[in-house]
């Protein structure tokens, strides 16, 4: 009934942590006042003791339920370990603690599945460092014994009576009560060794100190063929646990505050849709990146797609994945599904970080899936980074003659709507009538629907997107040489060769005889040291000689 309880809500305390750590974090970066930042950083250590609670609830349960299933393979054991021994070092200074890691199997490749090494020695370690005081000792062995691997934990704590040493491992079972925490830890220890179908022993006495022995078989034979054959598909190598080397509790050490580097990009400001139930959160999140960010806000999915559909021109949507009325999964799913919304970046936030619930909403589309408690600054630079990115392309786009849908698109929907709008204006190609009103009816959408769409996809509106098409081919045409620029005018469908020069430098930045000059070899040899051969081509670059003089030469004249 704990258990059971306990997982319950733990979930639902991911999002009040989040409303924690995201201003504390903030305030922290701020303050410099010595007594002020002393209270913060201490609600900052009991608010991480939680957060470590919750993870670890979560994989107790997990493991519970039977779905933490092993994949062993052979690996560097060495390498695993020392980097979770690493992450203990500063602590180790701070509590004057004379921390050693001794192995001889630097080069050894062990049977084991890594993940949950990393689980069985965080937790191993985070308990050493909570009954090991000031002036002791804490030591990691890693070694071979017979036919297993061997991992040791040895501190010179406050050691255990022999009378609990027994239900040391039963859940929600502390020695001490005066040292916080779960009363799970080694409990889930001991689960993920027995699936590993190995074993673990404790040696301690009251005063002196204790031992944990992690023995893990190497006999191939002890593994069902189904652990040792399991493929290695994205979910086997992106398996994510709360609880891993880098989100372990590791008492007063304080985390490294990550250094805001968003900026607006030349200006720019992106609009960002806001879709959150907890109002408290949705204000945080608003809070948060309106100082950057145009934002508009929705409590749920519904009210979400009513905003897309006032043709409002946004740039990302954020949405939490549990919320009434419609949850973020299904409003994602109707996104990416809408022609006319399909384009646009979704972010999901969820307290369920389970890997089957990170891969529901990346399935329907999203383009990033973040758990709570989440950074806000952190947040804000992967939208910076996603909007820079974007609007790169359209400065790249905007420098090339040719428009190429694969390279411009990422979704396959927006992709048949840019070659088909790229293959109407080419229809229309010499129509010096042609509109954007004509353009829209035969893309079968509203004009103001185009031109968001295009603008999304291409950053160029409507009228753009068609001069950038006839331009393209304009070029074309300078670079063969057939055709004086008055004909190219007509034929690319500009109606006085004045106006088709001056849109012409606008776009690609010269005259179009400037164009043809750069862009054709004989151009500027013509009558000077050429001369056509017997076929009648140009000596200089291989074109026609009525193309670069008027008329044909006889040869060698």
């Amino acid at each position: 009934m704990k258990i059971r309880f306990y997982v319950n809500i733990s979930h639902e305390l991911r999002t009040p942590l989040t409303l924690i750590i995201g201003p504390l974090q903030e305030l922290l970066s701020s303050i410099t006042g010595y007594w002020e930042r002393e209270k913060l950083l201490c609600i900052e250590r009991n608010t991480n003791r939680l957060l470590h609670m919750v993870n670890q609830l979560m994989d107790y349960r997990r493991a519970e339920l039977g779905i933490f299933e092993l994949r062993p393979t052979y690996d560097n054991a060495y390498k695993r370990v020392l980097n979770c021994f690493l992450n203990y070092e500063n602590l180790s200074k701070k509590k004057d603690i004379d921390y050693n890691f001794y192995t001889e199997l630097q080069d050894e490749d062990e049977l084991f599945d890594g993940n949950y090494l990393d689980l069985i020695v965080n937790n191993l370690l985070s308990n050493a460092f909570k009954y090991t005081e000031e002036g002791e000792s804490i030591t990691v062995k890693l070694y071979r014994e017979n036919t297993d691997l061997v991992l040791q934990v040895i501190d010179t704590g406050i050691g255990i009576p022999e009378e609990k040493q027994k239900k040391i491992f039963e859940r929600f079972y502390q020695v001490e009560n005066i040292h916080e925490g779960s009363g799970i830890g080694l409990s889930l220890v001991q689960r993920l060794v027995e699936l590993h179908h190995g074993r673990i022993t404790l040696q301690s006495e009251p005063g002196k100190g204790t031992v944990f022995s992690v023995y893990i078989p190497q006999v191939e034979t002890l593994y069902s063929p189904e652990e040792l054959h399991a493929e290695k598909d994205d979910t086997t190598e992106q398996r994510v646990y709360s609880t891993n080397a880098h989100d372990v509790y590791t008492g007063e050490e304080k985390v490294a505050e990550a250094e805001e580097t968003a900026e607006e990009e030349n200006g720019k400001k992106g609009t960002i849709l806001v879709v959150e139930d907890n109002k408290e959160l949705r204000q945080y999140l608003v809070g948060g990146l309106s100082p950057q960010f145009n934002i508009l806000e929705a409590e749920n999915g519904q009210k979400a797609l009513d905003l897309l559909k006032e043709e409002q021109e946004i740039d990302l949507v954020i949405t939490d994945v549990m919320m009434p009325v419609m949850d973020g999964v299904k409003l994602c799913k109707l996104i990416k599904q809408n022609l006319r919304t399909c384009h646009i970046p979704v972010y999901m936030l969820s307290a369920k970080i389970d890997i089957k619930y990170q891969l529901e909403g990346l399935q329907v589309g999203a383009d990033d899936y973040i758990s709570k408690p989440f950074s806000i600054v952190v947040l804000k630079v992967k939208i910076v980074n996603m909007l820079r990115t974007r609007y790169r392309i359209f400065e790249h786009y905007a420098n090339m003659t040719e428009v190429e849908p694969e390279k411009l698109t990422n979704n396959t929907m927006d992709e048949e709507l840019l070659k088909k709008a790229i293959d109407i204006v080419e229809k229309n190609m010499d129509n010096i009538e042609f509109s954007t009103e004509q353009f829209a009816r035969e893309m079968n959408m509203s004009r103001s629907n185009l031109h968001l769409k295009l603008k999304a996809i291409t950053g160029k509106s409507a009228i753009d997107f068609i001069h950038k098409i006839r331009f393209n081919r304009a070029c074309q045409l300078l670079k063969e040489g057939k055709y004086t620029v008055a004909e190219i005018s007509f034929m690319v469908g500009y109606n006085t060769p004045s106006y088709f020069a001056a849109r012409f430098k606008k776009y690609v930045g010269c005259l179009p005889t400037e164009y043809g000059k750069k862009n054709n070899a004989c151009y500027d040899l013509c009558y000077e040291n050429v001369y056509c051969n017997a076929s009648g081509f140009c000596s200089a670059g291989g074109m026609p000689a009525n193309v670069l003089v008027g008329s044909v030469r006889e040869e060698g004249k």
